[in-house]
């Protein structure tokens, strides 16, 4: 590493977490966020500090240092909306630089805990590539550390919640999958999320795919897509059902829902399938040739028989 960054944290932090931040603050509260910078070396750096909320991935696990390509709506505050963002840090060559960000609470109390993150990543001017207004500079991110930030105004525990909101068919690294989007609708984590799915034409009761998954993470109010694989299987049109079932703790949910594969759907998922080879099978291509040679040479055949015997009768 080139540069280091340690968290220093105030009297609201929890004690005993010195990993992330940890802190119970009041409504419309003013808190700061401090972190200590140290470059590691003589030549001067950039540092960039970006605050985001929490979500999480399709692996089911929390992510702290990006934000959702679209927030769940039933997050009512994002985190990242809250942390004062800084302008991009100078660090001099074995400099050490304190820095603070303000981290204002909401005005209204709220139940549960906000998640969210600080990304501290290394930026430097690239002069080999040229922007579009022609000054030929272009900013590169480095490396990146991430600092967890989690905020609430009490210790109240609250009752975790899920809902399966929908089930579609997906790909995934460009390979197909059965997506079931499962939502936390509850402003608190859950943790060691266990699901099992599994997925069968509607009236039959062949299991077709299943998936499951255990020491899952589930960021407060957040949904995620959990992927059950075809494993290179082709997606093919009709009515299915799904079942699945998700633990946390002692809590316990299960749903069944039924689902539509429209057929050009599937065709347009099965084409981008790398797993799936869709090239030109030669050899049913020379099959059904021949038979078809072979339908015109009897058909042939038997049109020349029937003119040599209308030459004999005449």
């Amino acid at each position: 590493m080139n540069f280091y960054v340690t968290p220093e944290f105030s009297d609201n932090q929890q004690s005993g977490n010195e990993r992330y931040f940890q802190l119970t603050l009041a409504p419309d509260a003013t808190e700061k966020l401090t972190l200590k910078l140290q470059n590691a070396n003589a030549e001067a750096k950039k540092i960039k500090i970006t605050p985001h909320t929490a979500y999480t991935n399709v692996m089911g696990v929390v992510e702290y240092g990006q934000d959702a390509e679209k927030a769940d709506p039933t997050l009512k505050h994002s985190l990242d909306e809250l942390i004062e963002q800084p302008e991009i840090i100078e660090l001099g060559g074995n400099e050490t630089k304190t820095v603070t960000l303000d981290l204002k609470m909401p005005k209204e109390a709220f139940e549960g805990f906000l998640a969210g993150g600080l990304r501290i990543e290394e930026v430097k001017e690239d002069t080999t590539e040229e922007t579009s207004d022609g000054e030929g500079v272009a900013i590169q991110n480095e490396f990146a550390y991430i600092i967890g930030v989690v905020v609430s105004n009490n210790q109240d525990a609250v009752k975790p919640d899920l809902e399966l909101l929908d089930v579609f068919a997906d790909q995934l690294n460009y390979r197909n999958v059965i997506s079931a989007n499962l939502q936390n609708f509850t402003p608190t984590f859950v943790n060691r999320l266990e699901v099992e799915a599994t997925v069968q034409k509607v009236g039959e009761e062949k299991i077709l795919y299943q998936a499951s998954q255990e020491q899952m993470q589930m960021a407060p109010n957040s949904n995620f897509n959990f992927p059950i694989s075809l494993e290179g299987a082709r997606f093919r049109s009709g009515e299915y059902l799904l079942k699945m079932t998700a633990r946390s703790g002692e809590e316990e949910w299960q749903w069944e829902r039924t689902f539509t594969i429209e057929a050009d759907e599937a065709r347009a998922l099965n084409q981008k399938d790398v797993t799936i080879d869709t090239s030109i099978n030669w050899w049913i291509v020379a099959v059904i040739s021949l038979i078809i040679l072979l339908l015109l040479l009897i058909v042939w055949l038997l049109i020349k028989q029937r003119r040599l015997k209308n030459d004999e009768e005449v």
